[in-house]
């Protein structure tokens, strides 16, 4: 069984976050869950975005992705 808690916020979150929920149709439960889903999402793409720029591809992936692009393959 899921156990309920209270969280200390000031009103204008709550309501904020309760014109959230209602806004998509959810509970305030499940549109802080949602939040929490895309701020994950949102670190996990900007750690790749990192590590691209760390790593940029080399010529000769990019000669590959040009030919691959290309008419050729039309």
């Amino acid at each position: 069984m899921n156990s309920m808690t209270t969280i200390k916020v000031e009103r204008s979150t709550r309501d904020g976050l309760r014109a959230l929920a209602s806004e998509r149709g959810v509970t305030m439960d499940a549109a802080l869950k949602e939040l929490l889903e895309e701020a994950a999402r949102d670190r996990r793409f900007a750690e790749v975005r990192r590590a691209m720029e760390a790593h940029p591809p080399d010529e000769t992936y990019l000669k590959e992705l040009r030919e691959w692009e290309s008419e050729a393959w039309s």
